[in-house]
Protein backbone atom coordinates (compact mmCIF):
# COMPACT_ATOMS: atom_id res chain seq x y z
CA UNK A 1 0.00 0.00 0.00
CA UNK A 2 3.09 2.38 0.48
CA UNK A 3 3.38 1.82 -3.13
CA UNK A 4 0.10 3.56 -3.82
CA UNK A 5 0.80 6.72 -1.79
CA UNK A 6 1.67 10.00 -3.80
CA UNK A 7 5.70 11.00 -3.03
CA UNK A 8 6.73 13.54 -2.09
CA UNK A 9 8.83 16.41 -4.27
CA UNK A 10 12.53 15.69 -3.36
CA UNK A 11 12.72 19.28 -4.20
CA UNK A 12 12.04 21.96 -1.56
CA UNK A 13 11.57 25.59 -2.14
CA UNK A 14 13.89 27.03 0.26
CA UNK A 15 17.27 28.34 -0.97
CA UNK A 16 20.65 26.64 -0.22
CA UNK A 17 23.29 28.95 0.94
CA UNK A 18 25.96 29.77 -1.05
CA UNK A 19 29.24 29.69 0.05
CA UNK A 20 31.12 32.96 -0.04
CA UNK A 21 34.04 33.78 -3.01
CA UNK A 22 37.07 33.30 -0.63
CA UNK A 23 35.46 29.70 0.25
CA UNK A 24 37.36 27.36 -2.11
CA UNK A 25 40.60 28.98 -0.59
CA UNK A 26 39.42 27.79 2.85
CA UNK A 27 38.74 24.84 1.93
CA UNK A 28 42.10 24.32 0.21
CA UNK A 29 43.27 25.25 3.12
CA UNK A 30 41.72 23.28 5.16
CA UNK A 31 41.73 19.86 3.29
CA UNK A 32 45.77 19.97 2.59
CA UNK A 33 46.44 20.59 6.07
CA UNK A 34 49.86 18.37 5.32
CA UNK A 35 50.61 20.21 2.42
CA UNK A 36 50.60 23.22 4.31
CA UNK A 37 52.98 21.96 7.01
CA UNK A 38 55.38 20.92 4.23
CA UNK A 39 55.26 24.20 2.82
CA UNK A 40 56.10 26.16 6.24
CA UNK A 41 59.32 24.02 6.57
CA UNK A 42 60.46 25.67 3.16
CA UNK A 43 62.06 29.07 3.44
CA UNK A 44 59.68 31.77 1.82
CA UNK A 45 60.71 32.13 -1.51
CA UNK A 46 62.62 35.45 -1.79
CA UNK A 47 63.90 37.07 -4.83
CA UNK A 48 67.65 37.91 -5.46
CA UNK A 49 70.30 37.05 -3.58
CA UNK A 50 68.61 37.08 -0.25
CA UNK A 51 66.96 34.37 -1.01
CA UNK A 52 69.98 32.25 -2.52
CA UNK A 53 71.62 33.48 0.69
CA UNK A 54 68.36 31.84 2.91
CA UNK A 55 67.95 28.85 0.56
CA UNK A 56 71.96 28.02 1.11
CA UNK A 57 71.83 28.71 4.76
CA UNK A 58 68.79 25.95 5.39
CA UNK A 59 70.59 23.08 3.30
CA UNK A 60 73.75 23.45 5.33
CA UNK A 61 74.31 21.21 8.01
CA UNK A 62 72.97 22.45 11.68
CA UNK A 63 75.75 20.74 13.68
CA UNK A 64 79.26 19.79 14.39
CA UNK A 65 78.42 15.78 14.18
CA UNK A 66 76.85 15.80 10.73
CA UNK A 67 79.38 18.13 9.71
CA UNK A 68 81.78 15.61 11.17
CA UNK A 69 79.91 13.15 9.09
CA UNK A 70 79.47 14.24 5.94
CA UNK A 71 83.81 14.78 5.94
CA UNK A 72 83.54 11.13 7.46
CA UNK A 73 81.65 10.29 4.35
CA UNK A 74 83.70 12.13 2.02
CA UNK A 75 86.90 11.18 3.55
CA UNK A 76 88.55 9.68 0.83
CA UNK A 77 87.71 12.25 -1.89
CA UNK A 78 89.56 14.77 0.23
CA UNK A 79 92.66 12.83 0.80
CA UNK A 80 92.33 12.30 -3.35
CA UNK A 81 92.63 16.12 -3.59
CA UNK A 82 95.29 16.83 -0.89
CA UNK A 83 97.43 14.18 -2.27
CA UNK A 84 97.21 15.82 -5.68
CA UNK A 85 97.85 19.51 -4.71
CA UNK A 86 100.92 17.72 -2.46
CA UNK A 87 102.06 15.79 -5.70
CA UNK A 88 101.81 18.63 -8.16
CA UNK A 89 103.95 21.37 -5.29
CA UNK A 90 106.76 18.29 -4.62
CA UNK A 91 106.68 18.11 -8.34
CA UNK A 92 106.92 21.78 -9.41
CA UNK A 93 109.35 22.03 -6.52
CA UNK A 94 111.55 19.40 -7.69
CA UNK A 95 111.48 20.49 -11.25
CA UNK A 96 112.99 24.38 -10.11
CA UNK A 97 115.63 22.78 -7.91
CA UNK A 98 116.86 20.24 -10.71
CA UNK A 99 116.76 22.98 -13.60
CA UNK A 100 118.73 25.32 -10.87
CA UNK A 101 121.45 22.75 -10.21
CA UNK A 102 122.07 22.00 -13.52
CA UNK A 103 122.27 25.94 -14.10
CA UNK A 104 125.03 25.58 -11.43
CA UNK A 105 126.61 22.90 -12.82
CA UNK A 106 126.59 24.75 -16.11
CA UNK A 107 128.47 27.94 -15.19
CA UNK A 108 130.77 25.96 -12.74
CA UNK A 109 132.10 23.93 -15.62
CA UNK A 110 132.49 26.94 -18.16
CA UNK A 111 134.15 29.28 -15.32
CA UNK A 112 136.43 26.06 -14.69
CA UNK A 113 137.06 25.45 -18.31
CA UNK A 114 138.25 29.25 -18.84
CA UNK A 115 140.39 29.56 -15.82
CA UNK A 116 141.99 26.35 -16.73
CA UNK A 117 142.39 27.40 -20.24
CA UNK A 118 146.15 26.68 -22.12
CA UNK A 119 147.22 26.96 -25.65
CA UNK A 120 147.57 23.10 -25.41
CA UNK A 121 144.01 22.42 -24.29
CA UNK A 122 143.40 25.21 -26.66
CA UNK A 123 144.55 23.14 -29.68
CA UNK A 124 142.78 19.74 -27.89
CA UNK A 125 139.45 21.21 -27.76
CA UNK A 126 139.06 23.20 -30.73
CA UNK A 127 142.08 22.10 -33.53
CA UNK A 128 144.16 24.28 -35.05
CA UNK A 129 144.48 27.75 -34.77
CA UNK A 130 144.37 29.41 -37.94
CA UNK A 131 147.12 31.90 -36.89
CA UNK A 132 149.68 31.25 -33.75
CA UNK A 133 152.13 33.74 -32.84
CA UNK A 134 154.27 34.17 -29.71
CA UNK A 135 156.61 37.52 -29.17
CA UNK A 136 158.72 38.72 -26.60
CA UNK A 137 158.16 41.75 -24.11
CA UNK A 138 160.50 41.19 -21.53
CA UNK A 139 159.98 39.82 -19.01
CA UNK A 140 157.05 38.37 -19.95
CA UNK A 141 156.21 36.52 -23.66
CA UNK A 142 152.73 36.66 -25.43
CA UNK A 143 151.09 34.24 -27.26
CA UNK A 144 148.02 35.01 -29.14
CA UNK A 145 145.84 32.31 -31.17
CA UNK A 146 143.50 33.14 -33.85
CA UNK A 147 140.28 31.16 -34.71
CA UNK A 148 137.82 31.76 -37.13
CA UNK A 149 134.75 29.61 -36.22
CA UNK A 150 132.15 30.80 -38.39
CA UNK A 151 131.90 33.17 -41.34
CA UNK A 152 134.76 35.86 -41.24
CA UNK A 153 135.01 37.12 -38.18
CA UNK A 154 138.24 35.84 -36.17
CA UNK A 155 138.29 35.37 -32.93
CA UNK A 156 141.68 36.93 -31.20
CA UNK A 157 142.63 34.52 -27.96
CA UNK A 158 145.85 35.97 -25.56
CA UNK A 159 148.03 34.04 -23.52
CA UNK A 160 150.93 35.34 -21.68
CA UNK A 161 154.00 33.62 -19.44
CA UNK A 162 157.09 34.85 -17.76
CA UNK A 163 160.23 34.36 -19.87
CA UNK A 164 161.14 31.17 -17.69
CA UNK A 165 160.72 28.08 -19.43
CA UNK A 166 158.84 26.64 -16.15
CA UNK A 167 155.83 29.35 -16.48
CA UNK A 168 152.38 28.30 -17.36
CA UNK A 169 150.68 29.92 -19.66
CA UNK A 170 147.62 32.22 -18.37
CA UNK A 171 144.85 32.86 -19.91
CA UNK A 172 144.11 36.82 -20.63
CA UNK A 173 141.20 37.24 -22.72
CA UNK A 174 139.47 36.63 -25.99
CA UNK A 175 138.03 39.40 -28.64
CA UNK A 176 137.05 39.75 -32.27
CA UNK A 177 140.32 40.81 -34.56
CA UNK A 178 139.67 44.24 -34.55
CA UNK A 179 138.98 44.77 -30.61
CA UNK A 180 135.61 45.93 -31.33
CA UNK A 181 133.96 43.20 -29.21
CA UNK A 182 134.77 41.68 -25.86
CA UNK A 183 133.84 38.46 -24.67
CA UNK A 184 133.76 39.07 -21.07
CA UNK A 185 131.92 36.73 -19.03
CA UNK A 186 132.47 32.82 -19.87
CA UNK A 187 129.05 32.14 -21.06
CA UNK A 188 129.89 34.87 -23.80
CA UNK A 189 133.29 33.64 -25.11
CA UNK A 190 131.88 29.30 -24.67
CA UNK A 191 129.14 31.16 -27.16
CA UNK A 192 131.55 32.66 -29.52
CA UNK A 193 133.25 29.38 -29.61
CA UNK A 194 131.37 26.69 -28.60
CA UNK A 195 134.40 24.12 -28.82
CA UNK A 196 135.96 25.76 -25.28
CA UNK A 197 133.08 24.01 -23.67
CA UNK A 198 134.33 20.37 -24.86
CA UNK A 199 135.82 18.11 -21.57
CA UNK A 200 138.66 17.46 -23.35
Amino acid sequence: MDEMKPKENAYSGERAPVAPVSAPAEVTAQALPAENSAASKQPAQTPGIAGLLASAKSRLPMSLAEIAAFLKRTKRAWLLAAGIIIGVVALVEATERVAEWAKNARERRQLHAMATLTPDRLFARCGPAAQDETREVYPIMMRTVRYQPRGSEKLVISFSRTAEEQSDWVFLSMQNENGAANYDTPEAKIAALPCLDSKK
